[in-house]
């Protein structure tokens, strides 16, 4: 009988490396039997460490945990965790998002302070936070390959005393790494491994190489997402724009955004919109009726006046953009898609004209036409097609990212299947940082990252964060993947590097992020796959067939911190709510193609604000 041991690095849900085979090793900790009181004795032995600092420099420490765990460095483990796992960049990235969260919220007292504080820990690693619920593997990423190690024979120890023993070998059985036959990590090894991931995995790019195409997903949220979100709550763009005390349609002197816009009508109460709203989930109230087509996605700016979109009609020069503060006048636009707002309500992004970036004078001037060859525009050709924007919270650069995209200007007719998402190994990302010089916005020199098979990529208001899908088999979406912006000023451009933080496993089109950067929004036509949460039986529910024959898409609202999906918009048969995105304050707009009645709507949600 062997001893059982954590050489590969698992994370749950990944199978083989006999997943399904229970270790049958004997684990007898070396620690005393010690009568337990309620807490540890002030003279009771010190805890050991987790984990060592390790004193390598980033670059080297990347290889050396490589080679520990077997990947394609030289002289790297033969009998490690490539026996049982791809290292593949998203594979680690994966492991270290469950990793920073098992440290966050269940590692969370490393001293082992008390009895008490060991049983929380150790039940924050159960499926459920009982006695009987098995441990889990995802509940403590990396640190599964510490199991056998001394942390958690003393933290067994100071939890059960004398049924430590028991209490350890079915931890070891339900999420010791390896299962059966490979070597054990010394705590030395560990350590090499623990402090790359603590560092966040630097050179991970430089060292490995391309990942695969993905064929799986594996959902998992880093701590990091929530500190992030916990962090714009008092100081992201949605704070920072009630602090400076914008003004937003429809609110008048309400400081609450809850009592906006109800001055505008709920389309609930018309034919058109009867049903739209989901129970507990506010109203959808209708801010514009669209007797024309519009094109590709519609936008709007920070403060809800203005929104924007492409026009499919020939008899309409370019696009236009509604004010509906000047009850929805037309001003056109002598440019062509993707528009898009600076968080701060300073300026906007329109591309296909002569110049595509423009200082808000050039809209609150009220003009009824713009050339884009106003004082305040510029034309900047590195802000790419498909650009998103957001602005550094300390009043520094603006940014813009653009980079692989697939087309979706669904709903004109049947539509049933969400965006493909054929990117490529090749995908890159571009950064160009933008400066506001007093007049106009200037680029300085833009950075290209490499995202394989990521597109549609989507910048937070902060500029801290991406979103980008995913693509899988068959060019299908896998999921959405989330990464962190970390950006460096450097002479008169930045170093950025974008680890991943999450990945979630939905599919979706492209999303947007709320200005407190606790949610995104995105659409998802309806497939047979919907049917039972539309309250049908099946795909072949007789009820359903209108769907199967005329297509439709609803808006759903993600919690990035958890992950959780709320589906915010229930409409009919062959009506597609799209594009869904937020101004400032926490109202969702979209955009409602209804081409049977040959008409759309500028509609506004105020769900968020209820999950709030």
């Amino acid at each position: 009988m062997r001893t059982w041991g954590l050489a590969c690095v698992l994370v749950a849900t990944l199978a083989g490396c006999g997943d399904d085979k229970p270790n049958n090793g004997d684990v007898t900790p070396d620690a005393p039997d010690v009568e337990e009181p309620d807490a540890a004795e002030p003279d009771a032995a010190p805890a050991p460490p987790l984990r060592n600092a390790v004193a390598l420099e980033d670059a080297a420490l990347a290889v050396e945990a490589l080679r520990v765990m077997g990947g394609p460095v030289a002289n790297s483990a033969e009998n490690s965790c490539r026996n049982c796992h791809s290292l593949t960049r998203q594979q680690l990235s994966y492991w270290r998002a469950l990793s920073d969260t098992a440290l966050a919220s269940c590692l969370t007292d490393l001293a082992v302070g008390s009895k008490d504080s060991a049983l929380t820990m150790l039940g924050c690693l159960r499926a459920k936070n009982t006695p009987t619920s098995d441990f889990q593997t995802q509940k403590l990423g990396i640190y599964s390959a510490a199991a056998h190690l001394p942390w958690f024979q003393h933290t067994f120890q100071i939890a059960y005393g004398d049924t430590a023993a028991t209490e350890l070998a079915r931890f070891g059985a339900e999420v010791g790494m390896p299962r059966e036959g490979l070597p054990l990590l010394t705590q030395e090894q560990f350590d090499i491994i623990a402090e790359w991931f603590a560092r966040g995995l630097p050179y991970l790019e430089d060292t490995l190489p391309d990942d695969p195409p993905p064929q799986t997903c594996q959902p998992g949220v880093s701590a990091a997402v929530g500190a992030h979100v916990a962090a714009m709550e008092t100081q992201g763009w949605r704070a920072l724009n009630r602090m400076n005390q914008m003004a937003m349609f429809g609110c008048g002197a309400e400081t609450d955004p809850k009592n906006c816009l109800q001055t505008q009508v709920i389309v609930d109460g018309q034919e058109f919109g009867e049903g739209w709203d989901m129970p507990g989930l506010g109203h959808w109230r209708q801010l514009a009726n669209v007797e024309y087509e519009t094109a590709f996605w519609t936008r709007s700016s920070p403060d809800g006046r203005f929104v924007g979109h492409g026009v499919r009609d020939m008899n309409v020069a370019g696009s236009l953009i509604l004010d509906l503060q000047r009850g929805a006048h037309r001003v056109v636009i002598e440019a062509q898609y993707d528009p898009n707002w600076f968080p701060d309500n300073s300026g906007f992004v329109f591309q296909g004209g002569n110049r595509n970036v423009c200082g808000q004078s050039v809209l609150t001037s009220n003009p009824d036409v713009i050339t884009t060859n106003e004082a305040a525009c510029a034309r900047i050709s590195s802000v790419g097609l498909y650009e998103h924007v957001g602005r550094a919270l300390d009043g520094g650069d603006y940014f813009s990212i653009d980079g692989e995209f697939i087309s979706d200007d669904g709903g004109h007719s049947p539509t049933h299947h969400d965006p493909f998402a054929s990117f490529g190994s090749n995908a890159r990302l571009l950064f160009t940082p933008l400066l506001w010089t007093g007049t106009r916005y200037a680029a300085r020199t833009p950075i290209q990252l490499a995202t394989p098979f990521e597109g549609d990529s989507v910048l937070s208001p902060s500029a801290r964060l991406v979103i980008s899908r995913v693509e899988g088999p068959g060019a299908e979406q896998l999921g959405f993947v989330l990464r962190k912006v970390n950006a460096t000023p450097t002479g008169m451009t930045y170093d950025i590097d974008i680890p991943e933080v999450a990945r979630y496993c939905i599919s979706g089109g492209k999303p947007a992020f709320s200005y407190d950067e606790r949610w995104v929004v995105f659409h998802r036509y309806v497939t047979n796959a919907d049917a039972i949460d539309l309250g049908f039986t099946g795909p072949n529910d007789p009820g359903f067939l209108p769907y199967r024959e005329q297509g439709a898409a609803n808006v759903f609202l993600m919690e990035l911190a958890t992950g959780e999906i709320t589906r915010i918009s229930n409409v009919h048969p062959g009506q597609y709510a799209l594009f869904p995105h937020f101004r400032s304050d926490g109202w969702i707009y979209a955009d409602v193609r209804d081409p049977g009645a040959g008409r759309e709507y500028m509609v506004a949600s105020d769900a968020a604000l209820l999950l709030e």
